[in-house]
């Protein structure tokens, strides 16, 4: 469980420890609530120099007894990406001990390339509302 946690930390970390900068840029925030939460708290950050990738990842543990959420944006190194895909496989093992967990990492390359998750409704296209407003209208006019 605290390796999701570290692997989490350890990015944010060595996002804000490093002094030189990259030109990439990453969106970048922390949340326990979601990725949609995480998204609109999110800032526009220049990377450091040894980062050449985005990272999004988010960590769900739970059992009867707790329950650990981290969802976080961040820049990141292909070695941090490749060995946060190792480390995530303990979600597997989390899973066959019978906790429900679900851990997933996308690492991207480019200027802002991790897809930020917004909460968003269906949008209905307007032609097929006019229908339903003609229906509406006739029968409080018909009242």
């Amino acid at each position: 469980m605290t390796i999701f946690m570290d692997v989490n930390m350890y990015l944010v970390f060595v996002c804000c420890s490093l002094v030189s900068v990259s030109g990439l840029r990453c969106y970048q925030c922390l949340s326990s609530s979601s990725l949609a939460d995480c998204s609109k708290t999110s800032t526009k950050l220049t990377c450091p120099q040894v980062a050449n990738s985005c990272a999004k990842i988010s960590t769900e543990v739970t059992s009867d007894y707790f329950s650990i959420k981290s969802y976080s944006y961040s820049c990141a190194t292909k070695k941090m990406c490749d060995d946060a895909t190792e480390e995530l496989k303990m979600c597997e093992q989390m899973k066959q001990a019978g906790y429900k967990a679900e851990c997933n990492i996308d690492c991207c390359q480019g200027d802002l390339c991790s897809t930020l998750v917004s909460l968003s409704v269906t949008s209905v296209p307007s032609f097929l509302l006019l229908p339903v407003c003609v229906i509406l209208t006739l029968l409080t006019l018909s009242r």
